[in-house]
């Protein structure tokens, strides 16, 4: 009912009476009430539009659209459409009760030339936050993410200064009523900064009683029966490669020689949905919460220990049913030919990135159990760069941005914070686990069958602009009609490597992409260069993963029918766009997490010097990222007192007006700590004119 009401609404040429609507599409008398229910759900899902006069029409007659609020710290509020457009500027007078990440339905109400569309809020369809985590403050909340107002809270229980959690019952953007659920501390405390975050963002903590029911009654060993009907790949050189720390490794890889050049490269992904059942209790779970979550001090599981760390994790030595996709491939990458099995493995070594670099350096002492596989590794090491030098040749773009590396004591507190190193082991692995992502998506397209592919649209002209004009300002050409083509982005990230803007110059054109989400339309994967692309390769931690493996078995028995077929596309929209916002949701949790750990770093650090290089140019300041560890602090325009500085949008850069000073992108700066606010989750650095002699600085830096 709902697709028939949405494919005659998009044809209607005018907005059409409830009564006229269905007898036009010839709804029967039984089924009135049931088109009547339909029908509702869509005008508050933001789907259909609602005339005055009771008609009905498409969204884009009443120019209205439906996307995400995010609301800026000073009030105002963007909303970016979906699927695909401009984001809506909306003023705080406008948005009603909408709060930051509600799903809405704006009325666009006008467009000055050369500026964003403008609209209005007229409903909140889906609330993105039911509580919040803040401090209390004499009868009031003050939330951790200044995006929200302040909660006014009753009967609380709370002592002054503490961390709570509060549910939010009512209000608007400028102010909540809400009640305090649970108080979990002094933010001093240890352990209270990351477990306000997992209330932030509402992260399940437990499972449930009977997921772990479920977990526990299954079996420890391999049905022999089911042994019987895979194939039996447990003679293949198999060894997994992941962090030294991991919990869990659902995928490995072989290598064997065929002769005259030809390899069987091996891409064994566990099979988790053998264990996971659909439907049940473990499932419903791994759906709700759509991903695994890492955040800096632990990970929380889509799956039960029992699942995730045992029965599905390839431990060496230990009989594990897979998915495994086989190769035949050429030295220079050309793949020959493949196949898709239903297998059983027994992996000879877990390794992690470290011994493997060793190996394919010759370094025996570092390598440990790498060094066993050493010829193996070396070949896959030259294979890898072949395939990822095919990719590059069609245009795929490698941001290859650093990554934050956080050690911390025994009781949260943070030692170090560095960018993790990236090996070409990591690159090996990487470009396997591409292989076998885009080869299963293609499969599966060829043969019509409706699964969840990953995809990732082309930038908007109006960010590519405005990199454009940043990029000018560095001294550097970037014509926003050509980038929608790949291959010269990444021309264009090959012109700037090297230089000191080259880390800010590829964060800010990433800024620019649009996310790659989970959808049941292929659109192809702009990022990669991909025609067809989809995630299969990580089943234990992605619940979209978990789908394709079983749309893929049913396709591999010859049971999928074309009533699963119809059932599964039903459903697949819903389920991309959930497992999309799911995978947001982890994505800020894990950011967040990082980021008190920063400022909680830096607050040890009050008064030090260091050096750093300007990552970005804002009218309010400029942000530094520092040498010496992986953190980013802001000096504000108004700590710069020598003058008075504005901000030149057409050079992206902050000058000062009597002296002519600039402050670029990419210039060095030496910079004091002054303040690590714990509640912005920001550090702020003064500029240090009494730079000392350079020898000097080196020393210590080097200290």
């Amino acid at each position: 009912m709902r697709e028939r009401i949405l494919e005659y609404i998009s044809k209607l040429t005018r907005p059409l009476r409830k009564r006229e609507l269905a007898k036009k599409m010839g709804i029967s008398h039984e089924d009135y009430p049931k088109f009547r229910r339909v029908l509702k759900e869509l005008v508050q899902e933001g789907k259909v539009a609602r005339f005055r006069g009771g008609k009905y029409g498409p969204m884009d007659e009443a120019n209205r659209i439906v996307g995400r609020l995010h609301v800026h710290p000073d009030g105002f509020g963007f909303v970016s459409r979906e699927p695909e457009g401009p984001d809506i500027f909306v003023r705080s007078e406008d948005m009603g009760p909408a709060l930051h990440g509600d799903k809405v339905v704006v009325q666009v109400y006008k467009r000055r030339r050369g500026t964003k569309p403008e609209g209005k809020v007229l409903q909140v369809v889906e609330r993105a936050v039911r509580q919040l985590v803040g401090v209390y403050r004499s009868g009031t909340v003050l939330p951790d993410d200044p995006r929200f107002p302040v909660v006014y809270v009753s009967g609380d229980g709370a002592r002054e200064g503490q961390k709570v959690v509060v549910e939010v019952e009512g209000g608007s953007v400028h102010a909540l009523e809400g009640r305090i659920t649970e108080v979990l501390g002094y933010p001093e405390e240890p352990g209270i900064d990351v477990a306000s975050i997992i209330k932030e963002f509402e992260l399940p903590e437990e499972f449930p009683p009977e997921v772990l029911r479920e977990a526990e009654s299954l079996p420890e060993e391999v049905p022999p029966e089911e042994v019987l009907g895979r194939e039996d790949l447990r003679d293949l050189p198999v060894v997994t490669v992941d962090p030294e720390d991991a919990k869990d490794f659902d995928d490995a890889v072989s290598l064997e020689a065929l002769g005259d050049g030809v390899y069987r490269l091996g891409v064994h992904i566990a099979d988790v949905s053998y264990y996971v059942r659909e439907g049940g209790e473990m499932d419903r779970e791994a759906y709700r919460r759509g991903t695994s979550v890492y955040l800096v001090d632990r990970a929380i599981p889509m799956l039960p220990p029992r699942v995730s760390g045992d029965l599905c994790t390839l431990l060496p030595g230990e009989d594990r049913l897979t998915l495994s996709v086989l190769f035949d491939i050429t030295e220079d990458g050309e793949v020959l030919g493949y196949r898709i099995t239903e297998g059983i493995i027994r992996s000879r070594a877990r390794l992690n990135y470290a011994q493997v670099q060793a190996a394919i350096e010759g370094r025996m002492e570092e390598a440990g159990p790498a060094w066993e596989f050493r010829e193996m590794l070396g070949l896959m090491d030259r294979l890898s760069k072949a395939l990822m030098e095919k990719r590059h040749r069609r245009g795929a773009i490698d941001f290859d941005l650093p990554e934050p590396e956080v050690f911390l004591d025994e009781y949260g507190t943070p030692l170090e914070i560095r960018r993790r190193a990236r090996l070409d082991s990591h690159k090996l692995i990487e470009s396997f686990m591409l292989l076998a992502n885009e080869t299963v998506a293609r499969y599966l397209s060829e043969r019509d069958v409706p699964f969840l592919y990953r995809v990732h649209d082309r930038p908007d002209t109006e960010k590519l602009e405005e990199f454009a004009r940043f990029a000018r300002a560095l001294g550097y050409r970037f014509r926003p009609d050509k980038a929608k083509d790949p291959k010269y982005l990444q021309d264009f990230l090959s012109e700037v490597e090297g230089r000191p803007e080259e880390p800010v110059v590829r964060e800010l054109l990433l800024r620019s992409m649009k996310r790659a989400v989970y959808s049941p339309y292929n659109i192809g994967h702009f990022g990669l260069a991909s025609d067809v692309y989809t995630h299969f390769t990580s089943p234990i931690r992605r619940y979209p993963d978990l789908l394709v493996h079983r749309v893929l078995k049913e396709v591999l028995r010859g049971t999928l029918d074309d009533e699963k077929k119809g059932k599964l596309a039903e459903s697949l929209q819903d389920m991309g766009a959930h497992l999309s916002d799911r995978e947001w949701i982890a994505d800020e949790a894990e950011r967040a997490s990082v980021d008190v750990k920063r400022v909680a770093f830096m607050k040890e650090r009050l008064g030090e010097r260091f050096w750093g290089i300007i990552s970005s140019v804002r009218p309010f300041g400029f942000f530094v990222e520092l040498e010496d560890f992986y953190v980013e602090g802001l000096v504000h325009v108004e700590s710069l007192v020598d003058d008075y500085y504005y901000f030149d949008e057409r050079n992206y850069c902050l000058r000062g007006e009597r002296k002519g000073r600039r402050f670029s992108v990419g210039e060095r700066v030496y910079v004091q700590v002054v303040r690590a606010d714990e509640f912005l989750r920001q550090v702020d650095f003064k500029l240090v004119e009494d730079v000392r002699p350079r020898r000097r600085a080196k020393r210590e830096r080097r200290r």
